[in-house]
């Protein structure tokens, strides 16, 4: 098969069931492989700044689009560079990426962040037409989330409750240029 990227399965119409598990092998095996290196390196010491003792925390979560597909997540403070050199350190942010879903309905996006430990008054949420950005700076947690909208939203309607750690987003797509036709019926 020839892809532009590597973790870019479904590009183009050359690809088929085999090639989905063969990579999906590949991906928990350089995930895994990750850990095993970020586990041994804490251990032994070896992370970019030995004075800052900040938790590793990398994860991933795998869901499905609109058509079916898997979608990979991943989430922490930890970013291993997938073409870095061999032998590269990952490194460790002092900001930890939460946990997000994002769900999409015909008016509006739903985003739902995971920021467990903080305060509703510690939140900064960011919104513009085409992205949103959830930041938490406190003593003991530090998150940040730069969220990508496919849909461009009315910046005004922002609704956001905090709850138990959970932080619900809710935003009103704006209204397209589309013109509105009537379905035809074909005999």
């Amino acid at each position: 098969m020839n892809r532009k990227r590597k973790d870019d399965w479904f590009s183009g119409d050359d690809w088929n069931i085999d090639d989905i598990f063969n990579n999906l092998d590949g991906e928990f095996q350089r995930i895994r492989k990750q850990m095993d290196n970020l586990m041994k390196d804490s251990f032994e010491g070896n992370v970019s700044d030995k004075n800052v003792k900040n938790p590793f925390v990398f994860g991933f979560s795998v869901k499905t689009d609109s058509d079916g597909f898997p979608v990979f997540e991943e989430f922490g403070n930890t970013r291993m560079n997938r073409f870095g050199k061999k032998g590269e350190k990952p490194t460790v942010d002092t900001r930890r990426e939460p946990l997000t879903d994002i769900n999409e309905t015909e008016k509006q996006v739903a985003i739902t962040v995971e920021l467990p430990g903080v305060n509703k008054e510690d939140i900064d949420i960011n919104v513009t037409e085409e992205k949103v950005e959830v930041n938490v700076k406190t003593e003991s947690r530090k998150y940040f989330k730069s969220i990508d909208l496919t849909s461009q939203v009315v910046t005004k309607s922002s609704k956001a409750t905090y709850k138990n750690g959970i932080l619900d987003l809710v935003l009103t797509k704006k209204e397209t240029d589309r013109p509105k036709g009537t379905k035809v019926k074909v005999d």
